[in-house]
C-alpha cells in the first residue's frame, strides 16, 4: 500500500467479468443480463464495476436509487440504467432528465411520471415490479391486471418490464420460490391475454439463477454472485466462481502483553499467557464488524492470527504469537487469501452473524479501493 489511506480493497475487474460470464453460461442464450450495481456496486466502487459490465456486453444495470443512476451518468456511462427502488415523487424528475428507467409498483406514481415526461415531451420505459410474495414493493397480485390496464391508458410511459422478487430463493428446500413462479407465470398467461405490452420479463437475482432455473424468463438480476460469493444455502465443493475483493491493512505496532492483561473496550479478552499482538488500523468505522470480536482471524504471512477483544471504531488487535517474525508493515489480510489459508466474505460473515451482503456493502469509505485485472 503506497497511499496514506490504512487499508485496501483490490477489487479484480477481471474476476467480475469471469463471474459474469458464468451467469451467462448459466442462462439460456437469448437470456439478457441486468448487472446489480447499486449499493455503490456492493462496495466494490459503482462506477468501474458499471463500467466493466458495460464492457462485457449485459443488457442493463441495475441501481438502488435515482442518486445511484445519477452518479453513473455523469461518468459517462450510457448503458440502460434501472431504478429497482420506487423512487419518491422528488426523484421523478431527475429520473426523466438522466434517462433512467423507473420500477413503478402504484398507478399515481406512474401518473405523476407521465405528466412530467409529457412536459419534456419524453417517453419513459418503466418496469413494473409485481408483489408475488415478498410484501415490500410491488402491484398486489390480485389487482394487477387491473392496475396494469390503467398503466396503458397513461401518455409518455412505456411498460418496458414486467419484474418480481424471491425472498427465499437461496433456500434449495423451501418451495415457496416454485409457488411464486408458478403465480407470475400465470399473471403473465392473464397480461398477455388482456392485450397488455411489454417487453421484458425479468425475476431470477442470484440465487434464483443457481436454484430455479426456470425463472430466468427474458433477463436475470445477479448480484451477489458477481462479486464471487456463492449465493444460497448449499455451496459446491469448487464454486465455478472467482472472489473480486481482497481486503487488507498494514501492521501498525508490535506489542507484547503479560499475562492477566485485559485487551480492548469492556475488557472481553484476558491474556493466558505472555502474548505477543499486533495493532491493525481499521475497526468497524471501515466495516470490519464489531461482531468480530474475539471471533475473526486475520492472515499475516500466510498463518491465522484471531482477533482478541472487541474490535473498536478504528483499530482491531489480534494476537501474533504464532507468527514471532510478524513486524510492523507486514500485510494483514481481512478477506482473501494468504498463501494456503484464506478468509472468506462468507466465513467474515458467519462470524458477524450477519450475512455476506451486510459485510460487503459495509466496508467504508475510508478504505482505499484499488483495481486491478
Amino acid at each position: 500500500m503506497t497511499s496514506t489511506s490504512p487499508s485496501r480493497a483490490i477489487v479484480n475487474l477481471s474476476a467480475y467479468a469471469y463471474n459474469l460470464r458464468v451467469v451467462k453460461r448459466m442462462i439460456p442464450e437469448d437470456c439478457r443480463v441486468m448487472a446489480v450495481v447499486k449499493a455503490d456496486a456492493y462496495g466494490h466502487g459503482a462506477v468501474r464495476i458499471a463500467e466493466r459490465a458495460a464492457a462485457e456486453g449485459v443488457a442493463m444495470l441495475g441501481v438502488a436509487t435515482v442518486d445511484e443512476g445519477i452518479i453513473l451518468r455523469k461518468a459517462g456511462i450510457s448503458a440502460p440504467i434501472v431504478v429497482l427502488v420506487q423512487a419518491s415523487a422528488e426523484g421523478l424528475g431527475a429520473a426523466i432528465e438522466h434517462d433512467l428507467r423507473l420500477t413503478l409498483s402504484d398507478v399515481s406514481a406512474a401518473e405523476r411520471l407521465g405528466e412530467l415526461a409529457r412536459r419534456e415531451n419524453k417517453v419513459m420505459p418503466i418496469h413494473c415490479k409485481v408483489d408475488s410474495g415478498m410484501s415490500r414493493q410491488g402491484f398486489d397480485l390480485d389487482r394487477v391486471v387491473e392496475d396494469m390496464r390503467s398503466l396503458t391508458r397513461i401518455s409518455y410511459i412505456d411498460i418496458e418490464g414486467i419484474a418480481t422478487h424471491f425472498p427465499v430463493a437461496n433456500s434449495s428446500e423451501d418451495p415457496f420460490t416454485a409457488s411464486q413462479i408458478k403465480a407470475f407465470r400465470q399473471l403473465l398467461k392473464e397480461l398477455d391475454k388482456e392485450g397488455i405490452p411489454y417487453e421484458i420479463v425479468h425475476a431470477a437475482n442470484s440465487a434464483g439463477i443457481v436454484n430455479h432455473p426456470s425463472s430466468a424468463f427474458d433477463m436475470v438480476r445477479p448480484g451477489l454472485m458477481t462479486y464471487g460469493v456463492w449465493p444460497t444455502d448449499v455451496v459446491p465443493e469448487t464454486s465455478p466462481l472467482r472472489p473480486v475483493l481482497r481486503w487488507e491493512t498494514r501492521v501498525v505496532l508490535i506489542k507484547e502483553i503479560e499475562p492477566g492483561a485485559t485487551v480492548g473496550y469492556g475488557r472481553t479478552y484476558t491474556a493466558p499467557a505472555r502474548m505477543r499482538t499486533a495493532l491493525l488500523p481499521v475497526g468497524y468505522a471501515d466495516g470490519y464488524k464489531h461482531g468480530l470480536s474475539n471471533r475473526a482471524h486475520v492472515l499475516i504471512g500466510g498463518r491465522r492470527c484471531p482477533v482478541v477483544g472487541n474490535v473498536s471504531m478504528d483499530q482491531t488487535v489480534v494476537d501474533t504469537t504464532q507468527v514471532p517474525e510478524a513486524k510492523v508493515g507486514d500485510t494483514a489480510v481481512l478477506i482473501g487469501q494468504d498463501g494456503s489459508e484464506i478468509v472468506t466474505v462468507e466465513e467474515l460473515a458467519r462470524h458477524a452473524q450477519t450475512i455476506p451482503y451486510d459485510i460487503l456493502t459495509g466496508i467504508g469509505h475510508r478504505v482505499e479501493r484499488v483495481y486491478i485485472e
